[in-house]
């Protein structure tokens, strides 16, 4: 004999519920059918078990009705809890190597990135997190070949693309003063973004650069 009962899990938690509540709703209108049967002239004789079926019946759809919805309404939830699918594909956060940066050891996380985009050479997001890390300890020359290569693994991530070049502007502009180079990339975000108020900026970044080149020559 057991001695402890096995716990009913939620799906059937649910049914069980669904069936209460289906049974409490069809004895509710089993007396309903009595006069509904004589609204639509059922003979005496069939009245009775026409309101009985008649109750059975309402209980019954309301115990579909009450398990599809839980069950509708459970599935729901664990898809919002737990994304899956085509639709919503596994992305790595990267959070142990974020964990390190944020205790403060730069050159552990480092590592940790490097051996990341081993790991997952498709990936751009371990190049964009490497690249921002390099930055901050003062490495600008790997943030700008990081930041190339997030943008070349970009694909049709317009938003990725267009973060990258703005950060490579902001490093030809700024610690690697390479103005050459920060022309060609202002170039290139214009072209590839022409109506977005970056490419509005990046044409005056252009015309200051080349008013500064003609005032130095």
């Amino acid at each position: 004999m057991r001695l402890v009962e096995r716990s009913r899990g939620p799906e059937e938690v649910l049914a069980f519920r669904s069936k209460v509540w289906g049974g409490l709703i069809g004895a509710f209108f089993t007396p309903v059918g009595y006069p509904l049967a004589v609204l639509l002239n059922v003979p005496v004789m069939w009245r009775v078990p026409f309101a009985i079926l008649f109750g059975v019946t309402t209980g019954y759809i309301a115990d579909r009705i009450m398990h599809g919805v839980s069950d509708a309404t459970g599935e729901a939830f664990g898809h919002f809890l737990q994304p899956r699918g085509r639709t919503t594909p596994y992305a790595a956060t990267y959070s142990f190597e974020q964990s390190l940066a944020a205790r403060g050891d730069v050159a552990g996380a480092l590592r940790a990135y490097d051996e990341a985009m081993l790991n997952n050479p498709e990936d751009p997001e371990p190049r964009r997190q490497a690249a921002e890390l390099h930055l901050r300890a003062g490495d600008s020359t790997r943030a700008a070949e990081l930041f190339s290569e997030l943008r070349r693994l970009a694909g049709d991530d317009r938003s990725r693309e267009l973060y990258a070049t703005q950060r490579l502007v902001d490093l030809y502009l700024g610690p690697l003063a390479a103005p050459g180079q920060a022309l060609v990339e202002l170039r290139r975000l214009t072209e590839r973004f022409p109506s977005t108020h970056e490419a509005a900026a990046a044409r005056r970044t252009i015309a200051r650069l080349k008013s500064r080149e003609r005032s130095e020559g």
